[in-house]
């Protein structure tokens, strides 16, 4: 994108457009741009045309006799804030200024350059546009394309949520910041879930955790609390800089959020429930290794990085001795 008005000044300057323009005179003016096989227009101090052809007026679907000696702005108030903005540019002696706009369906590149007399002052602007409505398009596709790809990288699939992979994004994150953090990590384990399964198919199973993963994720509305998928039963919730009395109850609400779906296993009165497991971690920021090298530090933080999941699957399974819909807190 950043290399065509780079190609519209290599070629203005091949075919001597500016050259010309500096010193031609009125008369010759007209027919010199009309010439120009590109949109282009030439503006006074005040946005008024002085010359322009037949391709820059069809843009505003137009005629060049009936443009000459208006004001842009009585046209294109967009491309005439663009005007206004490079005199700003241009005081700063800067050679010339370029923004894309958008009209009619078509998307259009305009470069602007300052055509200045022997005292340096600014006498005429040159304005040429450049239609890059394909390479537009092109761009949005690549875009889409990298969305789509960061979803199927990022994203759970089946629920929508953030997967184990941005859960290692934000650890590693973590690890990275400068300053003391935190963060209450909380594993919510949907209790039975393999016999839930089972009894009721893998496709029902995935339908109930797209269920649970949008009620708690309503729970988490309006808050930084992220949310994570973590595995086929499993959820992690990240919550930064919380009182451990506020994240209990925040762990219990999880839990009665999931009940109070009355979830039923078939042909009994046993419904889904889930455990918590909570892990606390107090990040120290980089004085944890102040002088450590790149490759040392790289090897600690995938250690704490195994600890953390490690002491929250402990977590986990001493909620679930517990017996079922418990919660318990790892200490050190």
């Amino acid at each position: 994108m950043e290399q065509v008005p780079i190609r519209l000044q290599d070629r203005l300057e091949e075919i001597k457009v500016i050259e010309y323009l500096q010193n031609i005179d009125k008369l010759h003016l007209v027919s010199f741009i009309s010439q120009i096989p590109l949109p282009i227009a030439l503006f006074d101090y005040d946005a008024r045309f002085l010359g322009l052809n037949q391709k820059f007026a069809d843009i505003y679907e137009s005629d060049a006799l009936f443009l000459f000696d208006k004001l842009l702005s009585n046209f294109s108030t967009v491309v005439f804030a663009h005007f206004k903005e490079a005199i700003v540019y241009f005081s700063d002696q800067r050679s010339y200024f370029e923004r894309e706009f958008y009209v009619k369906g078509k998307f259009y590149l305009s470069y602007f350059k300052a055509l200045r007399n022997q005292n340096n002052e600014i006498e005429k602007i040159l304005v040429v546009c450049s239609d890059v409505t394909r390479l537009k398009r092109r761009e949005n596709v690549l875009i889409q394309n990298n969305k789509k790809l960061h979803d199927h990288l990022y994203l759970d699939q089946v629920t929508g949520l953030q997967n184990a992979l941005s859960f290692d994004h934000y650890l590693n994150e973590l690890w990275q910041k400068n300053t003391p953090i935190h963060v209450s990590f909380l594993k919510i384990d949907i209790d039975n879930f393999k016999a839930f399964n089972r009894l009721n198919s893998y496709t029902h199973g995935d339908d109930i955790l797209l269920q649970l993963a949008n009620v708690l994720t309503e729970e988490i509305a309006q808050t930084d609390i992220q949310l994570f998928r973590s595995n086929s039963a499993s959820f992690i919730v990240i919550i930064e800089n919380r009182t451990e009395w506020a994240v209990t109850t925040l762990a219990e609400r999880f839990k009665y959020a999931i009940e109070s779906q009355r979830i039923s296993f078939v042909e009994n009165d046993e419904f889904l429930t889930a455990s918590v497991g909570i892990y606390n971690y107090q990040h120290q920021g980089d004085i944890e290794m102040p002088h450590q090298h790149e490759s040392l530090k790289e090897g600690v933080s995938n250690g704490r990085e195994v600890d953390i999941l490690l002491k929250l699957e402990l977590a986990v399974r001493s909620a679930k001795e517990l017996g079922k819909n418990s919660l318990y807190q790892f200490k050190e």
